[in-house]
């Protein structure tokens, strides 16, 4: 994880470097926005196409499925629910910008790209694992091969991905304003979803048939489901680690296709808490490309501070 993450910083540094020097010719570089767009369709159908392709995924669907469900919908809504407390105390507006009145932007015409777009995101995850399900495991049966194929295939071209944001950032220049701007935001919107997701743990091993503690740890995975299910196997607990799995898979997807809709219809910021660490990896260009730059930079951190927290609450929890 650590050493995926340093290709990408470096590549999204190298990028934006490059872009700060092309700044005068931004007019000719117009089309990059649009290969973005395409990168990142792409990118989702092959997440699809993994997802669809994983036997875990689909054979834990008729049994934990309702359980994964239902702390995912806690876990985000808790999210949201927590940005939006720390969002109105720092008086920020829906859409990213500080404002004591309320909102200044309510563009009826993004709002409808936006959406546009969480619908093209569905479409073409729906496709990926129709492709997974019925054509590389059912008709060609190279599950395995696909598997080992497109998993350096996905990180190159995560790389690639977040490359092209590095760059569009570069023709911009205000990615240091906006660390600046952000200021205490990013402690604090990162510190609210994360306590808000261990809530949501807590309501969950109430209601459902675990503990809290083990609730906890589920929640706490926060969309992390190469690693996390793992970690909570090695304790013993297979049915909770199947869970846990299912679980991060489907925050991480939800937070693909469900970013542009939160974003013009709940808030910029709400929209960084949807997909959990992804938000500082996969799910940033389309941050980037549902809210804005300044956006961007509250995902990364809520997203690193996830990173950080996930291997620390986890084994607390599990003993």
């Amino acid at each position: 994880m650590i050493q995926i993450l340093i290709k990408v910083w470096t590549a999204m540094i190298v990028c934006y470097i490059i872009a700060s020097r092309l700044r005068g010719h931004r007019d000719k570089l117009t089309w990059v926005g649009t290969f973005m767009n395409v990168l990142i369709y792409i990118m989702v159908l092959l997440l699809g196409m993994r997802m669809g392709a994983n036997e875990e995924v689909i054979q834990s669907l008729p049994s934990i499925g309702l359980q994964s469900l239902l702390v995912t919908i806690l876990v985000i809504v808790s999210g949201m629910v927590g940005v939006t407390i720390v969002r109105k105390l720092l008086h920020i507006g829906r859409f990213g910008r500080n404002s004591s009145g309320g909102d200044i932007r309510s563009d009826k015409e993004e709002q409808k790209r936006n959406l546009r777009f969480t619908l093209i995101i569905a479409v073409v995850t729906a496709i990926g694992v129709a492709l997974g399900y019925f054509l590389v495991i059912k008709t060609l049966g190279i599950r395995e091969r696909f598997m080992e194929v497109t998993d350096p295939l996905t990180i190159d071209l995560l790389i690639v991905l977040l490359g092209v944001v590095g760059f569009s950032l570069g023709l911009e220049g205000t990615i240091f304003a906006n660390f600046k701007k952000a200021g205490i935001g990013i402690v604090l919107f990162p510190a609210a979803v994360i306590g808000f997701n261990i809530l949501a743990g807590v309501i969950y091993g109430l209601i459902a048939p675990i503990s809290v503690k083990d609730g906890i740890a589920v929640a706490a995975g926060f969309g992390w489901y190469t690693y996390v299910p793992t970690m909570i196997s090695q304790s013993g607990n297979q049915v909770l680690s199947a869970i846990s799995f299912l679980h991060n898979v489907i925050r991480e997807t939800l937070g693909i296709i469900g970013i542009p809709l939160v974003a013009s219809r709940i808030g910029y910021i709400e929209s960084t808490a949807v997909p959990g660490i992804a938000a500082m990896d996969v799910c940033m260009p389309i941050v980037e490309r549902s809210a804005d730059g300044e956006t961007m930079v509250y995902g990364f951190s809520i997203g690193f501070a996830m990173c950080l927290a996930c291997p620390l609450i986890i084994p607390l929890c599990l003993g």
